[in-house]
Protein backbone atom coordinates (compact mmCIF):
# COMPACT_ATOMS: atom_id res chain seq x y z
CA UNK A 1 0.00 0.00 0.00
CA UNK A 2 2.88 2.31 0.81
CA UNK A 3 4.39 1.55 -2.58
CA UNK A 4 1.14 2.40 -4.28
CA UNK A 5 0.84 5.62 -2.30
CA UNK A 6 4.42 6.49 -3.12
CA UNK A 7 3.92 6.01 -6.83
CA UNK A 8 0.60 7.84 -6.71
CA UNK A 9 2.26 10.81 -5.04
CA UNK A 10 4.49 11.19 -8.07
CA UNK A 11 1.44 11.80 -10.30
CA UNK A 12 0.29 15.43 -10.38
CA UNK A 13 -2.80 16.05 -8.28
CA UNK A 14 -4.64 17.42 -11.30
CA UNK A 15 -3.94 14.35 -13.45
CA UNK A 16 -7.17 12.42 -14.24
CA UNK A 17 -5.57 9.07 -13.43
CA UNK A 18 -4.69 10.20 -9.91
CA UNK A 19 -8.10 11.79 -9.44
CA UNK A 20 -9.81 8.59 -10.62
CA UNK A 21 -7.73 6.37 -8.35
CA UNK A 22 -8.59 8.52 -5.35
CA UNK A 23 -12.32 8.34 -6.12
CA UNK A 24 -12.11 4.60 -6.88
CA UNK A 25 -10.53 4.02 -3.49
CA UNK A 26 -13.34 5.87 -1.77
CA UNK A 27 -15.85 3.92 -3.88
CA UNK A 28 -14.25 0.62 -2.80
CA UNK A 29 -14.62 1.71 0.80
CA UNK A 30 -18.35 2.15 0.28
CA UNK A 31 -18.47 5.93 0.28
CA UNK A 32 -21.03 7.82 -1.85
CA UNK A 33 -18.77 9.24 -4.57
CA UNK A 34 -21.26 9.82 -7.37
CA UNK A 35 -20.70 13.56 -7.59
CA UNK A 36 -16.92 13.22 -7.40
CA UNK A 37 -16.85 10.47 -10.04
CA UNK A 38 -18.98 12.54 -12.39
CA UNK A 39 -16.71 15.53 -11.81
CA UNK A 40 -13.66 13.49 -12.85
CA UNK A 41 -15.43 12.19 -15.95
CA UNK A 42 -16.69 15.64 -16.91
CA UNK A 43 -13.22 17.13 -16.58
CA UNK A 44 -11.80 14.32 -18.78
CA UNK A 45 -14.65 13.50 -21.19
CA UNK A 46 -12.53 11.10 -23.22
CA UNK A 47 -11.61 8.95 -20.22
CA UNK A 48 -13.78 5.82 -20.51
CA UNK A 49 -12.79 4.43 -17.11
CA UNK A 50 -13.98 7.64 -15.42
CA UNK A 51 -17.40 7.36 -17.05
CA UNK A 52 -17.61 3.72 -16.02
CA UNK A 53 -16.96 4.66 -12.40
CA UNK A 54 -19.51 7.48 -12.64
CA UNK A 55 -22.07 4.97 -13.88
CA UNK A 56 -21.29 2.47 -11.14
CA UNK A 57 -21.45 5.15 -8.45
CA UNK A 58 -24.76 6.60 -9.63
CA UNK A 59 -26.24 3.10 -9.95
CA UNK A 60 -25.24 2.19 -6.39
CA UNK A 61 -26.82 5.41 -5.16
CA UNK A 62 -30.09 4.56 -6.92
CA UNK A 63 -29.85 7.26 -9.61
CA UNK A 64 -30.58 4.98 -12.52
CA UNK A 65 -31.04 7.66 -15.16
CA UNK A 66 -27.75 9.34 -14.26
CA UNK A 67 -26.07 5.94 -14.27
CA UNK A 68 -27.44 5.21 -17.73
CA UNK A 69 -26.23 8.54 -19.10
CA UNK A 70 -22.73 7.87 -17.78
CA UNK A 71 -22.73 4.26 -19.01
CA UNK A 72 -23.65 5.42 -22.50
CA UNK A 73 -20.69 7.81 -22.46
CA UNK A 74 -18.43 4.93 -21.47
CA UNK A 75 -19.86 2.76 -24.23
CA UNK A 76 -19.33 5.49 -26.83
CA UNK A 77 -15.66 5.60 -25.85
CA UNK A 78 -15.18 1.84 -25.46
CA UNK A 79 -17.54 -0.29 -27.56
CA UNK A 80 -17.04 -3.56 -25.74
CA UNK A 81 -19.47 -6.22 -24.55
CA UNK A 82 -19.25 -5.42 -20.80
CA UNK A 83 -20.25 -1.81 -21.46
CA UNK A 84 -23.06 -2.94 -23.75
CA UNK A 85 -24.43 -5.21 -21.03
CA UNK A 86 -24.29 -2.39 -18.47
CA UNK A 87 -26.18 -0.01 -20.76
CA UNK A 88 -28.78 -2.64 -21.67
CA UNK A 89 -29.33 -3.51 -18.02
CA UNK A 90 -29.73 0.09 -16.95
CA UNK A 91 -32.11 0.81 -19.84
CA UNK A 92 -34.28 -2.10 -18.75
CA UNK A 93 -34.36 -0.82 -15.17
CA UNK A 94 -35.19 2.76 -16.20
CA UNK A 95 -37.99 1.54 -18.45
CA UNK A 96 -39.42 -0.84 -15.85
CA UNK A 97 -39.50 1.86 -13.18
CA UNK A 98 -40.96 4.48 -15.51
CA UNK A 99 -43.63 2.17 -16.91
CA UNK A 100 -44.61 1.12 -13.40
CA UNK A 101 -44.91 4.72 -12.23
CA UNK A 102 -46.89 5.78 -15.31
CA UNK A 103 -49.19 2.78 -14.97
CA UNK A 104 -49.85 3.64 -11.31
CA UNK A 105 -50.72 7.21 -12.29
CA UNK A 106 -53.05 5.89 -15.00
CA UNK A 107 -54.77 3.64 -12.48
CA UNK A 108 -55.34 6.70 -10.30
CA UNK A 109 -56.91 8.52 -13.24
CA UNK A 110 -54.13 11.09 -13.59
CA UNK A 111 -53.60 10.91 -17.34
CA UNK A 112 -51.61 14.15 -17.60
CA UNK A 113 -49.05 13.10 -14.99
CA UNK A 114 -48.84 9.62 -16.49
CA UNK A 115 -48.18 11.10 -19.92
CA UNK A 116 -45.42 13.36 -18.61
CA UNK A 117 -43.73 10.43 -16.86
CA UNK A 118 -44.12 8.08 -19.79
CA UNK A 119 -42.82 10.59 -22.35
CA UNK A 120 -39.80 11.25 -20.16
CA UNK A 121 -38.94 7.57 -20.13
CA UNK A 122 -39.52 7.25 -23.86
CA UNK A 123 -37.17 10.17 -24.51
CA UNK A 124 -34.48 8.38 -22.52
CA UNK A 125 -35.06 4.98 -24.16
CA UNK A 126 -36.83 5.74 -27.46
CA UNK A 127 -36.49 2.17 -28.69
CA UNK A 128 -38.53 0.67 -25.85
CA UNK A 129 -41.84 -0.78 -27.01
CA UNK A 130 -43.10 -0.96 -23.41
CA UNK A 131 -42.38 2.72 -22.84
CA UNK A 132 -44.06 3.60 -26.12
CA UNK A 133 -47.15 1.52 -25.30
CA UNK A 134 -47.67 3.14 -21.90
CA UNK A 135 -47.09 6.57 -23.46
CA UNK A 136 -49.85 5.89 -25.99
CA UNK A 137 -52.21 4.77 -23.23
CA UNK A 138 -51.35 7.83 -21.16
CA UNK A 139 -51.87 10.14 -24.15
CA UNK A 140 -55.32 8.65 -24.68
CA UNK A 141 -56.16 9.05 -21.00
CA UNK A 142 -54.99 12.67 -21.13
CA UNK A 143 -57.15 13.36 -24.17
CA UNK A 144 -54.10 13.83 -26.40
CA UNK A 145 -55.29 11.62 -29.24
CA UNK A 146 -53.04 13.22 -31.85
CA UNK A 147 -49.97 12.50 -29.71
CA UNK A 148 -51.10 8.92 -29.28
CA UNK A 149 -51.52 8.48 -33.03
CA UNK A 150 -48.06 9.91 -33.75
CA UNK A 151 -46.46 7.24 -31.58
CA UNK A 152 -48.12 4.26 -33.28
CA UNK A 153 -46.04 3.79 -36.46
CA UNK A 154 -42.94 2.76 -34.49
CA UNK A 155 -44.80 -0.03 -32.67
CA UNK A 156 -44.20 -3.52 -34.09
CA UNK A 157 -47.06 -5.95 -34.60
CA UNK A 158 -47.95 -7.59 -31.31
CA UNK A 159 -50.99 -8.37 -29.21
CA UNK A 160 -50.47 -5.32 -26.98
CA UNK A 161 -49.87 -3.09 -30.00
CA UNK A 162 -53.03 -4.25 -31.80
CA UNK A 163 -55.13 -3.55 -28.73
CA UNK A 164 -53.73 -0.05 -28.20
CA UNK A 165 -53.91 0.74 -31.93
CA UNK A 166 -57.54 -0.25 -31.84
CA UNK A 167 -58.18 2.12 -28.95
CA UNK A 168 -56.48 4.98 -30.78
CA UNK A 169 -58.57 4.24 -33.87
CA UNK A 170 -61.68 4.37 -31.65
CA UNK A 171 -60.62 7.74 -30.23
CA UNK A 172 -60.26 9.02 -33.79
CA UNK A 173 -63.69 7.67 -34.72
CA UNK A 174 -62.17 5.19 -37.18
CA UNK A 175 -64.40 2.31 -36.14
CA UNK A 176 -63.72 0.00 -39.08
CA UNK A 177 -59.98 0.32 -38.49
CA UNK A 178 -60.49 -0.34 -34.78
CA UNK A 179 -62.49 -3.44 -35.63
CA UNK A 180 -59.67 -4.64 -37.88
CA UNK A 181 -57.08 -4.27 -35.10
CA UNK A 182 -59.30 -5.96 -32.51
CA UNK A 183 -59.93 -8.78 -34.96
CA UNK A 184 -56.19 -9.56 -34.96
CA UNK A 185 -56.18 -10.19 -31.22
CA UNK A 186 -55.95 -13.86 -30.16
CA UNK A 187 -59.25 -15.58 -29.43
CA UNK A 188 -58.49 -15.80 -25.72
CA UNK A 189 -57.49 -12.15 -25.30
CA UNK A 190 -59.47 -10.69 -22.35
CA UNK A 191 -62.28 -8.48 -23.59
CA UNK A 192 -61.59 -9.14 -27.27
CA UNK A 193 -65.20 -9.90 -28.10
CA UNK A 194 -66.53 -6.90 -26.21
CA UNK A 195 -64.02 -4.64 -27.96
CA UNK A 196 -65.05 -6.00 -31.35
CA UNK A 197 -68.74 -5.74 -30.52
CA UNK A 198 -68.33 -2.16 -29.35
CA UNK A 199 -66.40 -1.11 -32.44
CA UNK A 200 -68.91 -2.87 -34.67
CA UNK A 201 -71.82 -1.10 -32.97
CA UNK A 202 -70.09 2.28 -33.19
CA UNK A 203 -69.38 1.67 -36.87
CA UNK A 204 -73.06 0.93 -37.33
CA UNK A 205 -74.04 4.06 -35.39
CA UNK A 206 -71.74 6.18 -37.53
CA UNK A 207 -73.89 5.24 -40.52
CA UNK A 208 -77.19 5.66 -38.70
CA UNK A 209 -79.81 8.02 -40.15
CA UNK A 210 -80.17 11.37 -38.32
CA UNK A 211 -83.48 10.37 -36.73
CA UNK A 212 -81.80 7.37 -35.10
CA UNK A 213 -78.99 9.51 -33.69
CA UNK A 214 -81.51 12.02 -32.34
CA UNK A 215 -83.63 9.30 -30.76
CA UNK A 216 -80.69 7.64 -29.04
CA UNK A 217 -79.47 10.99 -27.71
CA UNK A 218 -82.91 12.08 -26.46
CA UNK A 219 -83.18 12.84 -22.75
CA UNK A 220 -86.90 11.97 -22.82
CA UNK A 221 -88.15 9.97 -25.79
CA UNK A 222 -91.36 10.60 -27.71
CA UNK A 223 -93.49 7.91 -29.33
CA UNK A 224 -91.93 8.55 -32.71
CA UNK A 225 -88.46 8.10 -31.19
CA UNK A 226 -89.48 4.88 -29.47
CA UNK A 227 -90.58 3.49 -32.84
CA UNK A 228 -87.24 4.43 -34.35
CA UNK A 229 -85.30 2.84 -31.48
CA UNK A 230 -87.32 -0.38 -31.61
CA UNK A 231 -86.65 -0.84 -35.33
CA UNK A 232 -82.98 0.08 -34.88
CA UNK A 233 -82.40 -2.39 -32.06
CA UNK A 234 -84.66 -5.11 -33.46
CA UNK A 235 -84.34 -4.87 -37.27
CA UNK A 236 -86.13 -8.21 -37.66
CA UNK A 237 -89.36 -6.32 -37.00
CA UNK A 238 -89.33 -5.27 -40.64
CA UNK A 239 -89.86 -8.91 -41.65
CA UNK A 240 -92.51 -9.33 -38.98
CA UNK A 241 -94.51 -6.30 -40.15
CA UNK A 242 -97.32 -8.26 -41.78
CA UNK A 243 -100.31 -6.47 -40.26
CA UNK A 244 -102.60 -4.06 -42.05
CA UNK A 245 -101.00 -0.83 -43.20
CA UNK A 246 -102.21 1.94 -40.88
CA UNK A 247 -103.07 5.40 -42.10
CA UNK A 248 -101.93 8.06 -39.63
CA UNK A 249 -102.34 11.59 -40.84
CA UNK A 250 -99.97 12.98 -38.19
CA UNK A 251 -96.94 10.98 -39.37
CA UNK A 252 -97.06 12.03 -43.02
CA UNK A 253 -93.76 13.58 -43.99
CA UNK A 254 -91.99 12.61 -40.78
CA UNK A 255 -88.52 11.04 -41.19
CA UNK A 256 -89.66 8.49 -38.58
CA UNK A 257 -92.82 7.68 -40.54
CA UNK A 258 -91.58 4.43 -42.04
CA UNK A 259 -90.41 3.09 -38.67
CA UNK A 260 -93.72 4.06 -37.07
CA UNK A 261 -95.65 2.09 -39.71
CA UNK A 262 -93.34 -0.93 -39.31
CA UNK A 263 -93.67 -0.87 -35.50
CA UNK A 264 -97.47 -0.76 -35.76
CA UNK A 265 -97.69 -3.43 -38.48
CA UNK A 266 -95.40 -5.68 -36.42
CA UNK A 267 -97.73 -5.30 -33.45
CA UNK A 268 -95.36 -3.68 -30.98
CA UNK A 269 -96.97 -0.22 -31.03
CA UNK A 270 -100.49 1.02 -31.64
CA UNK A 271 -102.28 4.16 -32.75
CA UNK A 272 -105.81 5.42 -33.14
CA UNK A 273 -106.85 3.94 -36.50
CA UNK A 274 -110.28 5.56 -36.24
CA UNK A 275 -109.00 9.07 -35.72
CA UNK A 276 -105.98 8.27 -37.88
CA UNK A 277 -103.65 9.62 -35.21
CA UNK A 278 -100.46 8.11 -33.84
CA UNK A 279 -99.38 10.91 -31.51
CA UNK A 280 -95.74 10.96 -32.66
CA UNK A 281 -94.71 13.88 -30.47
CA UNK A 282 -96.38 12.67 -27.32
CA UNK A 283 -94.10 11.55 -24.49
CA UNK A 284 -94.33 7.89 -23.71
CA UNK A 285 -95.17 6.73 -20.20
CA UNK A 286 -93.31 4.00 -18.36
CA UNK A 287 -96.34 1.70 -18.51
CA UNK A 288 -96.79 2.26 -22.23
CA UNK A 289 -93.14 1.53 -22.87
CA UNK A 290 -93.26 -1.69 -20.83
CA UNK A 291 -96.25 -2.86 -22.88
CA UNK A 292 -94.33 -2.13 -26.11
CA UNK A 293 -91.39 -4.13 -24.83
CA UNK A 294 -93.59 -7.04 -23.83
CA UNK A 295 -95.05 -7.09 -27.33
CA UNK A 296 -91.53 -6.93 -28.75
CA UNK A 297 -90.61 -10.05 -26.78
CA UNK A 298 -93.65 -11.86 -28.18
CA UNK A 299 -92.78 -10.94 -31.76
CA UNK A 300 -89.19 -12.04 -31.15
CA UNK A 301 -90.45 -15.34 -29.70
CA UNK A 302 -88.62 -14.56 -26.45
CA UNK A 303 -89.88 -14.91 -22.89
CA UNK A 304 -91.83 -11.91 -21.75
CA UNK A 305 -89.71 -9.82 -19.38
CA UNK A 306 -90.56 -10.10 -15.70
CA UNK A 307 -90.37 -6.59 -14.34
CA UNK A 308 -88.91 -6.19 -10.87
CA UNK A 309 -91.32 -5.42 -8.07
CA UNK A 310 -90.51 -2.53 -5.76
CA UNK A 311 -87.49 -3.38 -3.66
CA UNK A 312 -86.75 -6.60 -5.58
CA UNK A 313 -83.16 -7.32 -6.58
CA UNK A 314 -82.48 -7.32 -10.32
CA UNK A 315 -80.78 -10.71 -10.37
CA UNK A 316 -83.80 -12.56 -11.77
CA UNK A 317 -85.96 -9.72 -13.11
CA UNK A 318 -85.70 -6.66 -15.33
CA UNK A 319 -85.56 -3.30 -13.62
CA UNK A 320 -88.22 -0.82 -14.59
CA UNK A 321 -86.62 2.22 -16.20
CA UNK A 322 -86.47 5.27 -13.98
CA UNK A 323 -85.76 7.64 -16.85
CA UNK A 324 -87.00 7.15 -20.40
CA UNK A 325 -84.01 8.48 -22.28
CA UNK A 326 -82.90 7.11 -25.63
CA UNK A 327 -80.00 5.00 -24.39
CA UNK A 328 -82.09 3.40 -21.65
CA UNK A 329 -84.89 2.51 -24.07
CA UNK A 330 -82.37 1.13 -26.57
CA UNK A 331 -80.75 -1.04 -23.91
CA UNK A 332 -84.11 -2.45 -22.83
CA UNK A 333 -85.13 -3.14 -26.41
CA UNK A 334 -81.87 -4.97 -27.03
CA UNK A 335 -82.30 -6.98 -23.84
CA UNK A 336 -85.93 -7.94 -24.45
CA UNK A 337 -85.39 -8.80 -28.11
CA UNK A 338 -82.50 -11.10 -27.22
CA UNK A 339 -80.01 -9.18 -29.30
CA UNK A 340 -77.36 -9.85 -26.65
CA UNK A 341 -77.09 -13.39 -27.95
CA UNK A 342 -73.87 -12.61 -29.76
CA UNK A 343 -70.44 -14.28 -29.58
CA UNK A 344 -69.54 -12.33 -26.44
CA UNK A 345 -72.35 -14.05 -24.55
CA UNK A 346 -71.83 -17.47 -26.11
CA UNK A 347 -68.21 -17.83 -25.04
Amino acid sequence: MNAVSKRLSKIPATHPVRQLIVVETRFALGEPVGAAALDVATRSPGYAAAWTLAALSADREGRKEDALAAARQALALRMDEPNRRVVAGLEAEVVAAGVSEASTLLARGDGAAALARARHVLEIVPGSDEARLVTVRAALAAGQTAQAAELLPALPDSTKAWEVKGRVAEALGQWDLALDFYGRLPEGFPGRCELMAGAREQSRLALAPPQVSRALAAAAVTRRQVAVILIWEAPFLTEKATGAVPVFEDVVGLPEGRDIVVAVRAGVMTGDVIARRFGPNRSISQRELLVCLERLAQVAAKPSPRWCAEGEAAAECVERPGTLDGKTVAGLARLVAGQEENPCFRQ
